[in-house]
């Protein structure tokens, strides 16, 4: 399924659930309807790529990702926790995080939603992965880092390359520091581009995904990472505890409001504001005030992005994640989370 239509799925889950419904039987209309879930989705993805036992996938995706091949390439992982203390003031959840068999840090993250900080929250994940891959007892010496993102925009939207590595060089060009890069990959550029005759390993990698978020799965080889990829994809192989649990955590409908953000900024501001009163303002609140529209915000979509703020920490989301999503200032999620850990 894609995402608007995993979307709607959560939202019939979360009404069936709080009105006391079936929800084993909703859950089964959707996989009568759908085979695969919305590989894109945070949580999905990162059951699907930052799993133990889906390592054989995950590894094959990454060395296509950095163009990894021969000794360079990836032969095993060890996922690590994905939270880093809050060496800056500001602690950050990154999707996947893993070494490989050199101790070289990866740093996986899927992204949405383009605003103006985002190129910012790159370079600032950098620093703190870089800190964090330090070798211990020398002074200077860094592992290997490369940070990924996974993103629904273009972040070079003059260039015709969908795949960029950023690193620290000089104005001739030259490589000033080959240890730390950030890559870049503009998924809807490759899909609505000419790239038809590209056979690289990550043009693959991005059909075989995009085929199974719009139930058309592309036939692979037998036994490859694709494959794999594909056996567990199959909603009917997710719980019913974790499809209550993410419609839950996206109540109010942020989910659709958050995946629709990035169309309606396209569509002009009008469309977006008008989504925004629709739904209770939960996602016009910085937008509103821009536009005079704060009277929208309702002190009962206040409490909904409250409450859905506490059941995002209580899974373990960032901080910064949840005043993205919920439009809430940093001090009131703060707030939530002293309270949530007393």
């Amino acid at each position: 399924m894609n995402r608007e239509q995993y979307a709607a799925m959560l939202k019939d889950i979360s009404e069936t659930h709080k009105a006391g419904g079936d929800t084993a039987a909703c859950i089964a209309k959707y996989n009568e309807r759908y085979k695969f879930m919305y590989i894109y989705n945070d949580n999905v993805f990162k059951i699907l790529f930052g799993s133990p036992e889906n390592e054989k996938i995950t590894i094959d995706f990454l060395n296509a990702v950095l163009g990894f091949i021969g000794s360079d390439c990836i032969n095993n992982l060890a996922y690590i926790n994905p939270a880093l203390p809050d060496a800056f003031g500001k602690s950050i959840t990154s999707d996947i995080v893993a070494t490989d068999q050199r101790l070289d840090r990866i740093v996986l993250e899927v992204q949405h939603v383009e605003d103006d900080s985002y190129n910012a929250r790159l370079v600032l994940y950098t620093a703190k992965h870089t800190i964090a891959s330090r070798i211990k007892g020398e002074d200077y010496a860094l592992q290997n880092l490369n940070l990924i993102s996974l993103q629904m925009f273009d972040g070079f939207p003059n260039s015709p390359n969908y795949r960029h590595s950023i690193r620290f060089k000089n104005q001739e060009n030259e490589e000033f520091y080959d240890k730390q890069t950030i890559t870049l990959v503009e998924i809807p550029k490759f899909l609505k581009g000419n790239f038809a005759t590209d056979n690289s390993r990550i043009a693959e990698w991005l059909r075989v995904i995009d085929g199974l978020n719009n139930e058309t799965p592309v036939a692979v080889p037998e036994g490859s990472p694709f494959a794999l990829l594909q056996e567990k994809t199959q909603l009917s192989i997710f719980t019913e505890e974790f499809l209550v649990s993410e419609a839950m955590k996206m109540s109010d409908h942020k989910y659709e409001l958050y995946v629709e953000k990035k169309h309606a900024r396209k569509e002009g501001l009008e469309e977006g504001r008008a989504e925004g009163r629709a739904e209770g303002r939960a996602e016009g609140r910085a937008e509103g005030r821009a536009e005079g529209r704060a009277e929208g915000l309702t002190e009962g979509a206040d409490a909904k992005a409250r409450e859905m703020a506490a059941a995002m920490l209580a899974d373990g989301d960032s901080v910064e994640k949840v005043v993205r999503i919920s439009k809430l200032p940093e001090s009131d999620v703060l707030a939530i989370k002293a309270r949530l850990q007393k």
